[in-house]
């Protein structure tokens, strides 16, 4: 086993001493297995070992107990330790301790900066999967279970023990002297996949002994024909998609089987459990909401909403409402660094200008001659108000921004520079009506982004 683990290891990793693997460990049988080779491949080529050991809080005393075990035996083999318990009252599903242990998973790779976690999933893991898949409805893409390499923000998820059965796992513990825990809610079936485990596996191997070797060969299959399917949707994703959003439009009049394909494909990428409800969920919603100017949006996910509006459609993280608290005083001319995202550059200007920039455009030529300094750099606050370009009145900023089809989630990111709370230009998106040149502009104003991505 440690050499299969090893061969695998070398596909996706350059394995030195310089190396940093995170284990997802439980301290149950599969992660006992793979935490004890990775410890015995450590002593050979000296990389950094850490074992990732998250407590649900389920069982109370139990999961303290399981977590004291897990730690002494990291202990006992001078493995780096690190564990994390969830609040309680976290909603006890195994969609929620998925998203959950992978965040945590995330949160420790990026602290030890590694260059893969492993988690232990099983071929007997992988077996379960599919047939889960095939009763809650999927379609080729899910008939390919669990996959040796996945990413995860970024980082590399391995499973290098993927090609062995529980029962290769267990024979690998008993005969190395190892001493698992036994997580009692392993047997409680309530939970869907430990009623596949306990219940409909045993019952199918009466009709077929080798089902978990039939459904992986139904796996290698379906990886084969979406090797085929997947360079003609290329040529499809090409004509729809721009960057990381798609056109609405365009996606709206493909046949719905090549709907089903893109949407599966896009909660996989976004390491979203595929099912063929969600995938219709989502069309559906795509349909329904194709006129929103300003757009709508649909919780997919802990933490993942799908953005829809007649021009675009795409996915969006927390970190796109995250407010942006800086504010920064203007005393006169100069460049404004606004935290890591972009310099605001306000500079005198008095050459005429032959065609004015647009005003979603991140540059303006405006007159700041009945405008008092200091001014403020910042984000949107309650209460603030613009007085929009080529009208008499005042509007909320609010409403200046629905008129403008700016989405909610965007909102917060967009950099005004303000005097008091009167919005006197929202950077690549409009000017106010105060800052309008009658003859020379006094000056320039220029966002220059710090980010590959967009502002506003």
């Amino acid at each position: 086993m440690k050499e299969t683990v090893r061969n695998i290891l070398k596909k996706y990793v350059n394995i030195s001493c310089e190396t940093t693997f995170i284990v997802g460990f439980s301290g149950g049988w599969d992660s006992m297995c793979l935490l004890d080779i990775m410890n015995k491949l450590s002593k050979e080529y000296g990389f950094l070992l850490v074992a990732a050991h998250l407590n649900h809080n389920w069982r109370g005393k139990e999961s303290e107990a399981e977590k004291e075990r897990c730690l002494a035996f990291c202990e006992e083999n001078d493995i780096t330790f690190i564990s994390d318990t969830l609040a309680e009252g976290t909603k006890a599903t195994e969609l929620v301790a998925r998203e959950m242990r992978y965040d945590f998973f995330k949160r420790c790779a990026e602290e030890f900066e590694a260059d893969a976690i492993l988690t232990a999933h099983t071929k007997s893991d992988n077996a379960e999967t599919i047939l889960y898949r095939i009763i809650k409805g999927t379609g080729l893409n899910g008939l390919e279970g669990i996959r040796e390499l996945r990413d995860l923000g970024g980082f590399k998820v391995i499973r290098p023990i993927l090609n062995f059965a529980r029962k290769d796992i267990e024979e690998y513990c008993i005969k190395n002297e190892l001493y698992p825990n036994n997580d009692s809610s392993n047997k409680n079936t309530k939970y869907a996949r430990n009623n596949i485990r306990h219940n409909i596996m045993p019952a199918i191997k009466h009709i077929n002994p080798n089902i978990e070797n039939s459904l992986i060969t139904l796996a290698d299959i379906a990886a084969g024909n979406n090797k085929v399917i997947n360079e003609l949707m290329q040529n499809i994703e090409n004509q729809i998609t721009l960057g990381d959003k798609w056109l609405t439009q365009n996606f709206l009049i493909l046949n719905a089987a090549i709907k089903q394909h893109f949407i599966y494909k896009l909660l996989v990428n976004n390491d979203i459990e595929p099912s063929f409800s969600k995938i219709q969920e989502l069309i559906n919603f795509i349909a329904d909401n194709q006129k929103s100017k300003t757009g709508k949006t649909l919780s997919v996910a802990n933490d993942k909403w799908l953005f829809v509006s007649n021009k675009y459609t795409y996915f969006v993280g927390s970190e796109h409402y995250k407010k942006i608290e800086d504010e920064i005083s203007v005393l006169e001319e100069g460049v404004y660094k606004f935290g890591d995202i972009a310099n605001i550059i306000i500079k005198k200007s008095d050459k005429k200008i032959e065609k004015y920039p647009k005003a979603t455009s991140n540059t303006a030529y405006v007159d700041l001659s009945n405008i008092e300094f200091p001014l403020t750099i910042r984000t949107r606050r309650n209460g603030d108000i613009i007085q929009p370009f080529g009208m008499q009145g005042k509007m909320k900023l609010k409403k200046y921004f629905i008129n403008k089809n700016i989405p909610e989630h965007d909102r917060e990111k967009i950099i005004l520079l303000c005097k008091d709370n009167e919005v006197l230009w929202a950077a690549g998106v409009g000017l106010s009506e105060k800052l309008r040149t009658s003859g020379l502009p006094t000056h320039k104003l220029k966002m220059e982004s710090l980010k590959h991505d967009d502002i506003g």
